[in-house]
Parts: structure tokens; C-alpha cells; sequence
């Protein structure tokens, strides 16, 4: 379609919002059930065609479907063409993921010029010498000269295109909608708003959907792989060695862990279930905590002796407990009798 642009009175190479203003305009305006010419509906389509290859040109293989406003109207019989879908990133916090929440989202959008009041001409201070005509109030065509169009004959213009919408009479504008989020979205997830996308060239078509892909932001505490939720807790060595219930910091709230008696090295303990939610009855996933022991520090003398005691009662069954250093003094210390096992 060699004069796809010409139709929509567009420039090759224009960006697709362009495309999309122009074709809004002339839509208005040669849709059938506003314009009772009988050549209206052949114009519509023609437009609606030429709006088409130019977006599918232009995308490069990608989704035009879901961009383009839905089909043209024949003889009534077919429904308005819905508008386009609108895709935005919208990013949350895993509290705000975890717990579900109601974002404020920024949404541009075109209105009526307020330079303008959308005809897309502005009212010149002074008037200006007509440049189609030079001042003449006429221009020479084939047969003779005939009057100026652009002044209408008089040699001077009183109006100008617009200089702020560029002559379409629209602009961009801004509103700010309250979406509520449910629990459990993921990065990469979409979220859905009804009818909170692009108006319908068709004053009675539907509008189209708000699409909001999500993004979840990184956390100081918390990891994402999947639905498990990951995170490191320092915990007192001694607690481990001993076995016993720790805090879990978790989104709006909190969780009693137990860790069993055992060596103080560093461990994973897991509880399935417990982890990110997941809706529509899906189990949740996993909480999984890196556990990390702590050596005590700046003891006092009282704690020392507290040690000591406990290294001694210990330290009769050096075999048991400290296999590493009956190991070593059964070694490097032979003659030396602990009688401890």
C-alpha cells in the first residue's frame, strides 16, 4: 500500500504514535454513523486498511492484533472496533507481591489541545500576508487563476496550525489510576485492568485493556527463585549447637523456626508451604533459611567461667565431642593419659 500515508496525510518514516493520532482524527470523521456521506464507509475502510499495514510495517513481526483497534464496521452489522490494548512495567516490592496491595499507576493518554481547544488552529495576534497566495487573494492552476484556498480570497490569514498538537488538535495527558493487586504475582506475571487502555476510534467501541507486566524489586533480606523465598539469619552458636526455636522476619509478620541440635556450621532449613503465596489454590512455595552461627564475643569473667565449666564437662568425653582433638593429641601427645573416650 504505496499511499497508506498519503491517506492518513502522514509522512513516511513517522513513529507509530503519529499513525495512531492521525488515524483517531480522520475516524471521527469519515466513520459512518457520524458522516452521512454514502462514499463514508468505503473511506473508513480504506483508512482503517491503510492504519493497519502501517502499524504491522512497523511492529516487524510483533503482536499488531493486540495494538490495532479491532475491525471496521459493515453496514452495521458488526460490532464497534475495540481499542488497543496498553502495556506498562509496574513494579512492587515483595512485601507488596507477598501481601497484595493497591498501586497508583500513571497513565498518558490523548485529550483535547488546551492551546487549541482542539481544532488545531491557533487565532493570530496580528494577521499575517498569506504565503499561498503572496497577498494576491488568488493562485494560478491549470485554466487561469482562481481563488486562494488558504486565505479564501482575501490575501491574509488570521489563523495558524497550531503550534502545540502540530495541527491535530489533541495532546498528551496524564491521569493516575488506583489498580489493586492481588497476593502472589511474580516477577514477569501480567496483570490485566479492563477497559483502562486506548479509547476505540469509534465513539460507541469498547476501550481496550491496561496491561501491566511486573517486575519485583530486589530485597535487602529476602530472595526470589521461584516461590521459595530465601534468606540468611545470623543465629548464636551455642543455640545450635543446643537445638531450639528462632525468629523468621516474613512479610506482614513472622515465624517461629526450630533448629535441631547439631554441629554449628553453617545450614539450610527448610519449610515447605511457607514460602511466596501462589493464588487460585496453588500451594505456596518453600521458606528457606541459610542459618549462620555466631561465636560469642567480649565475654566477661563471669561467662569465661560459665566456658570453662562446660569445656571441662565436655572435655571428659574428648572422643564424643572433640573427635578432632583426641584425634591430634592421640598423635602429638602420646604419653599424655586423659582416660577420656
Amino acid at each position: 500500500m504505496n499511499d497508506a500515508y498519503t491517506l492518513l496525510g502522514l509522512n513516511p518514516g513517522v513513529a507509530q504514535k503519529d499513525i495512531k493520532r492521525a488515524f483517531r482524527r480522520l475516524a471521527m470523521q469519515w466513520h459512518p454513523d457520524r458522516n452521512p456521506d454514502p462514499a463514508a464507509l468505503e473511506r473508513f475502510r480504506s483508512l482503517r486498511a491503510a492504519y493497519e499495514y502501517l502499524l504491522a510495517d512497523g511492529d516487524n513481526g510483533s503482536d499488531v492484533d493486540a495494538d490495532a483497534p479491532g475491525p471496521g464496521p459493515s453496514a452495521g452489522t458488526e460490532s464497534p472496533p475495540r481499542g488497543a490494548d496498553r502495556r506498562q512495567d509496574l513494579s512492587l516490592t515483595i512485601e507488596e507481591a507477598w501481601l497484595g496491595c493497591e498501586k497508583s499507576v500513571r497513565i498518558g493518554h490523548e485529550a483535547e489541545c488546551g492551546t487549541c481547544s482542539g481544532t488545531g488552529q491557533e487565532v493570530l495576534a496580528h494577521t499575517r500576508l498569506c504565503t499561498a497566495c503572496h497577498g494576491s487573494g488568488r493562485v494560478r492552476v491549470a485554466g487561469g487563476l482562481h481563488r486562494c484556498e488558504t486565505c479564501a480570497g482575501r490575501g491574509y490569514s488570521t489563523r495558524r496550525t497550531c503550534t502545540a498538537c502540530e495541527g491535530s488538535g489533541r495532546a498528551e495527558a496524564w491521569r493516575t489510576l488506583a489498580v489493586k493487586v492481588p497476593p502472589g504475582l511474580l516477577s514477569g506475571d501480567e496483570l490485566r485492568v479492563a477497559g483502562a487502555g486506548e479509547p476505540s476510534p469509534d465513539p460507541k467501541g469498547p476501550n481496550g485493556d491496561l496491561r501491566l507486566r511486573i517486575s519485583i524489586a530486589t530485597h535487602d533480606l529476602y530472595r526470589l527463585e521461584g516461590r521459595d523465598l530465601k534468606l540468611s539469619r545470623p543465629v548464636s552458636a551455642l543455640r545450635m549447637l543446643a537445638g531450639g526455636d528462632i525468629a523468621i522476619p516474613l512479610p506482614g509478620g513472622s515465624l517461629n523456626l526450630h533448629v535441631e541440635a547439631g554441629n554449628a556450621t553453617p545450614r539450610e532449613v527448610r519449610v515447605e508451604g511457607a514460602g511466596f503465596p501462589a493464588g487460585r489454590g496453588q500451594p505456596a512455595g518453600a521458606l528457606v533459611v541459610e542459618v549462620l552461627p555466631v561465636w560469642p564475643e567480649a565475654c566477661d569473667k563471669d561467662q569465661q567461667r560459665l566456658f570453662d565449666e562446660l569445656d571441662a564437662a565436655l572435655s571428659r568425653r574428648t572422643k564424643r565431642h572433640f573427635p578432632e582433638v583426641a584425634d591430634w593429641e592421640s598423635q602429638w601427645l602420646p604419653g599424655r593419659r586423659s582416660g577420656r573416650h
